[in-house]
């Protein structure tokens, strides 16, 4: 879905304040104000037991790029796939383009490399969200991660604090969908986010159900904060609506 856009024409030179910025209109030329921008990335646990979840999320995608419409948000869409590093052959993959319609979404999301994550417990969730605050997106857009995986977090420890200071460096927003580990419910909450308990979806009507309430909260954050933090997940948080509806 490309960024739309308002062509306005005026019969003299003139100035428009919007939004704090001033545009100067000449005379039978268009002026072009971009739509609010949304970049939205998944960090994806992709071993062996999170099969069924990458089809619950690839099945809710139209409900989310319908909302994001509805509310006139220009989003892109990317993915970090990632497995355990510990084991060889699991890796982060760093190079997943961002795509802007719901069929390549879909696609990309559907083809995700897979990985074997081991029999050890964990897998590389610091480095992949590390990773995903590495990608390029745009400047005035709400940045949004949405971290899956339904296992801990290697390093976490010593990787708990660098992703809290990547988020917020970013001035980023953040989902996790992940085992109840504080570190994790603290990547959300902190970060204007929401947590969800991975293990809540143990068939497919459940897994479904996680997604669309997750999706609709993250359009609903994504609105807010252009609209009440002018793009800013801080300014958005510094005014006290964390968890706010429209």
């Amino acid at each position: 879905m490309p960024s739309a856009e308002i062509a306005a024409r005026t019969t003299a030179p003139t100035e428009l304040v919007i939004g704090g910025e001033t545009f100067r209109l000449e005379e039978h030329k268009p002026v072009s104000f971009a739509r609010r921008e949304v970049d939205v990335c998944f960090v994806f646990d992709t071993t062996f037991s999170m099969v069924d979840k990458i089809e619950g999320l690839v099945d809710c995608m139209n409900a989310l790029v319908r909302d994001l419409a509805r509310l006139a948000l220009a989003w892109r869409l990317t993915t970090v796939p990632f497995g355990d590093l510990l084991v060889p052959g699991d890796r982060v993959v760093l190079d997943q383009p961002f795509v802007i319609d719901v069929d390549a979404a879909a696609e990309q999301l559907r083809t995700m490399p897979h990985f074997s994550g081991g029999g050890n417990l964990g897998e590389s969730a610091v480095e992949a969200m590390l990773a995903a605050c590495a990608k390029s997106y745009r400047p005035r857009a709400v940045k949004v991660f949405v971290l899956v995986t339904d296992e801990p977090a290697h390093g976490h420890v010593e990787g708990d604090r660098a992703v809290h200071d990547a988020l917020t460096a970013l001035d980023a927003a953040c989902f996790t969908v992940t085992p109840d580990l504080d570190y994790y419910r603290r990547w959300a909450e902190n970060h204007g986010g929401e947590w969800r308990q991975v293990a809540a979806a143990v068939d497919t009507s459940a897994i479904l159900a996680l997604f669309a309430s997750l999706l609709t909260r993250l359009v609903e954050v994504a609105d807010a904060v252009h609209r009440i933090g002018g793009g800013s997940v801080r300014a958005y948080l510094e005014r006290g609506i964390e968890g706010s509806t429209p």
